[in-house]
């Protein structure tokens, strides 16, 4: 590779590194939604998140309180049919054995309403804090609306402009040595984004603008010459520059 006389292959492949550059800053800003928006969506979530945890949390009661109702409903009945038949008691002790039995029944009746009615002051107090959580929606989904849509629209723009870039891109390719473009491509994935960087002179030496590692003589003689080499340190190739 050094060997190959590259100035010119490097001086394109410099330019595509900034169309490349201006590409990834153009996506970057695709996937970047506006801070308003972001800032909403979390306080939306967050009024959903806790809705949801409200109606769970009514649901439960709903089931503990329609529970005592149908047992209370059951012990009603029971204290019906007790009430019939001690009336067609023949004895005293019969009589006794009734009322022991009925007095029972009222006793856990009035237990369940005793039970029932936190139950019930529960559930109110849900109710507006429900109708609070859905009002504050209310009035923050319309915005949320706004600025979901505007960010489709910014974003359908970005991506026509990286569209074109990349397409212009394709043709500065192109026009690249397919090795020498193989090679820059690996380093660029592996660098964060450069695969190619300038060589600085600095008085009586040279450096790498990638990693500011002071080259080797030998190795900024190659890249004066227009040798298609690397940093011996960060490992991008080396352009002499303008």
């Amino acid at each position: 590779m050094g060997s190959v006389n590259g100035a010119e292959a490097l001086k394109a492949l410099y330019a595509l590194q900034e169309k490349d550059l201006e590409i990834d800053r153009l996506r970057a800003e695709a996937e970047s939604p506006p801070e308003e928006l972001v800032a909403l969506q979390g306080q939306v979530e967050a009024l959903e998140e806790r809705l949801t945890n409200l109606l769970e949390r009514r649901a439960e009661l709903e089931r503990e309180y329609n529970r005592h109702s149908l047992d209370i409903e059951d012990l009603s009945a029971k204290e019906k049919q007790a009430e019939e038949e001690q009336k067609r008691a023949q004895s005293a002790r019969e009589q006794t054995q009734y009322e022991n039995r009925i007095q029972q029944i009222k006793d856990r009746i009035r237990e369940l309403l005793e039970l029932s009615t936190p139950i019930m002051e529960a559930m109110e107090n849900l109710e507006a804090e429900i109708a609070q959580v859905e009002e504050e929606l209310a009035a923050l989904r319309p915005r949320l609306q706004e600025l979901l849509e505007a960010n489709r629209a910014r974003v359908a723009e970005l991506e026509a402009a990286i569209a074109a870039k990349v397409e212009e891109r394709t043709t500065m390719a192109a026009a690249i040595p397919a090795q020498i473009l193989k090679e820059y491509e690996a380093i660029r994935r592996a660098r964060r984004g450069t695969g190619v960087a300038r060589m600085a002179a600095q008085g009586q030496v040279y450096r790498c603008e990638g990693c500011n590692v002071v080259l080797p003589t030998h190795v900024a003689q190659k890249v004066v010459r227009g040798q298609v080499v690397r940093c011996p340190s960060c490992g991008r190739l080396l352009w002499k520059g303008e």
